[in-house]
C-alpha cells in the first residue's frame, strides 16, 4: 500500500532535457577524441614531398668486421618498431676508435691513440643511409612508411638480417 506522508517521484520534462544534455557533451566529447586520433601527428610535414634524402652518421666503438656488413645489399630497419629505415650509402670511412674519459664534473676528455694501444680491434665509423622521407623546416626527418623521425644529433638503432647498428645522426641532405 502507499504511504500517504510519500510522494511518488515521476520522470520530468526538466529531467529529460537535463540528461539530453548531458548525453550530448559526452558524444561531443567523444567525437572530439576520435578526431584528434585521427589527425595527422604533425602537421608541419603534409605540405611536404616525399624524397631521398642522405642521412650521415657516427658511430663510435665498433668491432672492425661492422663496416663489411655496411653495404647497400642490405635494408636497414628500426630495431623497436621493425619499420623500414634505408639503406647504407657508399663505404664507411673507418679510425681507430678514441678513448674517452668523463671527469667527474661531467667533462669529457679524448686521450689519443698510441703505436702499442690496446684497441686496435674497435673503431669509430662515419658512413651513410640512404633514407625516403619527408624534411621538414626545422630539419626532421619523417621516414615514408613509418611514424617515425629522425633528427640530428639523435642516437638510433637499425637493424639489418645481420646485425644491430647504433649510431648518432651528423647530418641530412638531399639526395642528389
Amino acid at each position: 500500500m502507499d504511504n500517504p506522508g510519500k510522494k511518488k517521484r515521476r520522470f520530468g520534462v526538466l529531467d529529460f532535457f537535463i540528461i539530453l544534455v548531458l548525453l550530448l557533451c559526452l558524444v561531443g566529447i567523444g567525437m572530439r577524441f576520435i578526431f584528434k586520433l585521427n589527425a595527422p601527428q604533425d602537421e608541419t610535414f603534409v605540405a611536404v614531398e616525399t624524397e631521398e634524402y642522405i642521412v650521415n652518421y657516427i658511430s663510435r666503438n665498433q668491432r672492425n668486421v661492422i663496416p663489411d656488413y655496411l653495404t647497400e645489399e642490405y635494408e636497414f630497419r628500426f630495431l623497436t618498431t621493425n619499420d623500414k629505415f634505408g639503406y647504407p650509402y657508399g663505404k664507411p670511412t673507418v679510425q681507430p676508435a678514441e678513448k674517452r674519459y668523463t671527469a667527474s664534473d661531467g667533462t669529457q676528455y679524448v686521450v689519443p691513440n698510441t703505436s702499442n694501444d690496446d684497441r686496435t680491434d674497435r673503431n669509430d665509423i662515419f658512413g651513410s643511409f640512404k633514407v625516403t622521407g619527408k624534411l621538414n623546416s626545422d630539419g626532421v626527418l619523417k621516414i615514408d612508411g613509418s611514424n617515425n623521425v629522425i633528427g640530428l644529433n639523435k642516437e638510433y638503432s637499425v637493424r639489418s638480417d645481420l646485425l644491430v647498428f647504433k649510431f648518432v645522426v651528423t647530418g641530412i641532405r638531399k639526395a642528389s
